[in-house]
């Protein structure tokens, strides 16, 4: 008896121990279909027509006044530290339009192009070529053109002539969204058209053939179609977001364009589901006193030049 337990006891003792050896088997859980990317905001700001008035200064009264683009500068620092995802562009008409401008495009100066210059502080990702821009001639704006730091556009404008190389048709803007290895990229192409007309003045042109604004916007948004997730048209006048009107802005650095894009993943693209555009006013916002500083030397040479007329 004593042996045939002992005996049911070693086989027990062994079971346990083949058992115990054998893997852990678990059941796997259904597998989860992974969530779309949370949706993506990016804001595009717009301004146009600043025609040379950086100060916040009528030139004609003369006193202080509420548009400028050190004022435009404190909106758009505002809208940069609440939403990384952000463009700046401009509709052009910025190099004529103040005595600061004809001061510096007829006087010899070491300071860089005072427009050029302020847009380069504002780190513009775009801007278009107005009819202003060719009022100086080719000469003046090819110069002034080399140091800028942002890409110059006019889909509708075509040369062969390297004075006018850095003009291009669109440019493309990339944002890098999502968190560590699921980061992806929302690709936002920026077309630009003119509405300078050479018949007014061919001399200032020379070089230079437009085409008309549709077609030129038409055949970009083609090349565009399948390396983008949304265009934007910039006119000399206000923008337009894949065809739908945004808010213009106002002239003089009076008001800034705020149109708020909503972006959505579908399938493996990301599409623009929902725009809200706005205007922000210059004479609630305070002057960017950096800016101020930088244009300081310009304001101060042009009144000092105003004082010397007769």
């Amino acid at each position: 008896m004593q042996k045939s337990w002992n005996k049911l006891l070693r086989l027990t003792a062994l079971a346990l121990a083949v058992i115990w050896c054998l893997p852990s088997i678990t059941l796997a859980a259904p597998k989860q279909p992974t969530p779309p990317p949370a949706p993506v905001k990016v804001t595009v700001l717009a301004t146009a027509g600043l025609n040379g008035h950086i100060i916040n200064w009528d030139y004609d009264l003369p006193r202080t006044a509420d548009f400028g683009l050190v004022k435009i500068s404190s909106l758009v620092k505002k809208e940069r530290q609440a939403n990384p995802y952000t463009i700046l562009v401009d509709g052009g008409n910025m190099l004529t339009g103040t005595p600061l401008t004809r001061y510096f495009s007829t006087e010899p100066s070491k300071l860089p192009n005072p427009m050029i210059a302020m847009y380069n502080y504002l780190y513009y990702d775009a801007v278009v070529l107005g009819e202003g821009e060719f009022a100086y001639g080719p000469d003046y704006l090819s110069k002034a053109l080399t140091s800028a730091k942002f890409p110059v556009l006019a889909a509708n404008a075509h040369s062969s002539s390297k004075l006018w190389s850095s003009i291009k048709p669109y440019t493309i803007k990339e944002f890098e969204v999502g968190k560590d290895k699921k980061k992806e990229k929302i690709r936002i192409g920026i077309i630009g058209v003119t509405t300078a007309n050479p018949d007014n003045n061919p001399a200032n042109y020379a070089g230079l053939t437009f085409d008309d604004q549709t077609a030129s916007i038409n055949a970009t948004v083609k090349k565009l179609h399948n390396i983008v997730d949304a265009v934007i048209v910039v006119k000399n006048n206000g923008l337009e977001i894949n065809g739908t009107v945004a808010a213009a802005p106002g002239k003089f650095g009076s008001s800034l364009s705020r149109t708020e894009l909503t972006f959505e993943k579908v399938g493996k693209q990301w599409q623009l589901k929902q725009s809200e555009t706005a205007t922000l006013y210059s004479v609630i916002a305070p002057v960017d006193k950096a800016m101020a500083d930088l244009a300081w030397p310009y304001h101060d040479a042009t009144l000092q030049h105003l004082g010397k007329r007769p």
